[in-house]
């Protein structure tokens, strides 16, 4: 069928390596779907995905609104409109409801929310659009942080079933190049995810990620999730590896904006604890 490509389809099209095109759908930067478990794309999309990337569209942003069948949520990247497949007459009266995989909100909208969720905490901060985000708040809370948030997405196939994932990437970065967060001033270094789905904040440990890929994923698990989700602030293990090779314990924290300012203060006293012990 002339509407459905196969990766090897799509690596002749883009002159890439067909591995390189199956960790590409594995970690949502393609539009794709597994038919027993085996990648395929819809042409439409790919050809949907490969105009907006070429204009300058975010691989995965694009992947993200073509699957959600919606618009492009980054200011100034060409909208994106995917036509549905036409629906028999004798079916029209009960069409088939695919619910998005996963949601996505501008990088002013997660500092947006983030300082809105801390409310009379914040004293001052800096522009919602700079990246990363910098602001002064009260006491408990660290008086000057360095905020680097991201969406914490669930793209589909490649990942435990529910599981969300935030992928680092820093300013001035590229592809190939490795990157640290910005730890100068003085400034506590905050690592957030937002799964604006479930209207949940996840806080990792961001002393634990130096020196990290172009793109790396940082996992939390979807128990994790629901149960922040409903009311509680959540805590997670995760066994890492850092890049000096010896084997660390992360605690990372997931709450709803009610409780975040709770949830944050905890993350700044588990940070510190595990600093005295090293």
């Amino acid at each position: 069928m002339d509407d459905i490509l196969t990766i090897r389809d799509v690596a002749a099209r883009l002159k890439l390596g067909e591995r390189t095109i199956t960790a590409m759908l594995g970690c949502g930067e393609l539009p794709g779907f597994k038919l027993r478990g085996r990648w395929r794309l819809r042409k439409v999309d790919f050809e949907c995905w490969l105009e907006a990337v070429a204009n300058g569209g975010e691989s995965e942003a694009v992947t993200a609104t073509i699957l959600s069948g919606g618009t492009d949520p980054t200011p100034g990247e060409p909208a994106l409109s995917v036509a549905a497949p036409p629906v028999p007459q004798d079916k029209a009266e009960a069409p088939m409801k695919i619910e998005p995989l996963t949601q996505r909100v501008t990088q002013a909208e997660l500092h947006r929310r983030f300082i809105a969720a801390l409310g009379e905490k914040v004293h001052s901060h800096n522009d919602f659009d700079q990246k990363p985000f910098e602001a002064k708040l009260a006491s408990p809370l660290p008086p000057r942080i360095r905020l680097y948030i991201f969406n914490a997405t669930r793209p589909p196939g490649g990942r435990p079933l529910g599981e969300h994932k935030v992928q680092l990437i820093v300013p001035g970065q590229k592809r190939g190049d490795r990157a640290n967060f910005d730890q100068s001033g003085g400034r506590i270094v905050l690592l957030a995810g937002y799964a604006a789905e479930e209207d949940v904040f996840i806080l990792w440990d961001a002393g634990l990620y130096q020196d990290f890929a172009w793109s790396r994923n940082v996992q939390v698990k979807a128990e994790t999730i629901i149960e922040a989700s409903a009311g509680r602030i959540a805590e997670q293990e995760r066994r890492l590896r850092p890049a000096d090779g010896t084997a660390v314990t992360e605690r990372l924290l997931a709450s709803r904006p009610e409780r975040l300012v709770e949830a944050l203060a905890r993350r700044i006293a588990i940070t510190r604890e595990r600093m005295m012990q090293d």
